[in-house]
């Protein structure tokens, strides 16, 4: 059986700023999770144009962090590109998420899934048990398939 995956979306996001904002745009876009595509100068003005992808879930708040580090001096455009997967298995009991803690990039299925399943009320751990019916059980039971995730 093969091992479920999550997938979030990504924003295309445009940023235009002085020459002199572009490393703090590079700072804010590194916090999120961000990754820059294309940096070059506006032709014929002082201002430089970043180009990059970052997670939905982190740009909640991403103008106001770009303006806060750059004095308001930049501004962003942003736009759904393409969805992606999260690195990590959701399902890897061996990944304890400790509250209030950023996470390593490997265990964010994980968190994402356990935060999700708190906020709803439900508990951490999927049964995949749950997911089929009586005679599907019998029928994998009679091939012999393993049901327990590790």
């Amino acid at each position: 059986m093969a091992t479920p995956r999550l997938m979030e979306p990504y924003l295309f996001v445009e940023v235009v700023a002085p020459a002199d904002c572009v490393s703090a745009v590079y700072t804010v876009l590194a916090r999120r999770r961000g990754h820059v595509t294309q940096d070059a100068p506006v032709p014929g003005s002082p201002l430089y144009t970043i180009k990059a992808f970052v997670p939905a879930i982190d740009s909640f708040g991403f103008e106001t962090d770009l303006r806060t580090h750059t004095q308001g001096q930049a501004f962003c455009l942003s736009v759904f590109h393409h969805w992606q997967i999260v690195p990590g298995d959701p399902l890897d009991k061996s990944i304890v998420i400790k509250p209030l803690e950023p996470q390593p990039s490997t265990h964010l299925a994980r968190e994402f899934m356990i935060k999700t399943r708190r906020r709803k009320g439900l508990s951490e751990d999927v049964a995949i048990n749950k997911f089929f019916d009586d005679p599907m059980l019998l029928e994998l039971a009679k091939q012999d398939v393993m049901l327990n995730y590790p």
